[in-house]
């Protein structure tokens, strides 16, 4: 079985990430106070992603679910942003009864694929690595767990009449959910790099993790745990939307 590396567990992390990183250490101690400040080489990160190939890493997807999308992550797994994905889930949404055909029709030509605002966010899924970003990045995490539909919806201009209504639907969650970031000239981006961030975990800087621009599907297999308010998972992130 593959075995999973998680950032905030160095108990996980092979040994060749731990001499790496404790040699960077010994280097950068002291040097600076964050995560994207540490001056490693940014060469070495494709080198870096090499000790991990053919392991998967545990990261974060922040949302926001209704029931029946609890149940589709579980059997399909998390799809890159794309306008197909924005119609399912609001056409889902309309056959669940969670919205009116009204608020279906409008939330199909309000999404930032129609109004050109997709750049930066289509085909691919956003997560965060290290569960310490839901203490530091709060201001990150809270709009993807309080408001449905996501980046896709609420970033388009036309969408904001309806932002109270979207941020009534469904429950806050947390899709764990485990990577594969695949070794030299993978095309998923991490930022800070990656190595930076195994670094700033051993310095136990405060500012650690990164965002995660996954450009592939997240199959059900790798969906580890889907995390909603009263379940002692999720409350132990921290104060989250509830």
């Amino acid at each position: 079985m593959t075995s999973t590396i998680d950032v905030d567990d160095r108990t996980t992390w092979p040994s060749q990430v731990v001499d790496n990183v404790d040699k960077w250490v010994e280097q950068y101690k002291g040097t600076t106070e964050y995560t994207s400040d540490l001056a490693l080489p940014l060469e070495a990160e494709d080198e870096f992603r090499e000790l991990l190939s053919g392991r998967l890493l545990r990261a974060y997807h922040c949302t926001r679910l209704l029931p029946h999308e609890v149940r589709m992550i579980e059997n399909a797994g998390l799809r890159p942003l794309s306008a197909d994905l924005l119609h399912d889930r609001i056409n889902s949404a309309h056959e669940a009864g969670a919205i009116g055909p009204d608020d279906a029709r409008e939330l199909r030509a309000a999404h930032v694929f129609v109004t050109g605002r997709q750049r930066y966010r289509e085909n691919q899924v956003c997560l965060i690595l290290s569960k310490s970003m839901f203490l530091h990045n709060r201001h990150g995490c809270d709009p993807l767990l309080q408001t449905w539909g996501g980046e896709g919806i609420y970033m388009s201009y036309k969408a904001e009449r309806l932002l109270d209504r979207l941020k009534g639907l469904g429950k806050p969650t947390v899709v764990v959910a485990l990577l594969d970031l695949g070794g030299r000239g993978s095309p998923h981006y991490v930022f800070p790099a990656l190595h930076k961030v195994f670094v700033g975990a051993a310095l136990r800087l405060s500012d650690v993790g990164a965002d995660v621009f996954y450009k592939a599907p997240v199959p059900p297999e790798h969906i580890e745990r889907i995390l909603q308010p009263g379940e002692p998972n999720y409350e132990s992130l921290g104060d989250l939307p509830r």
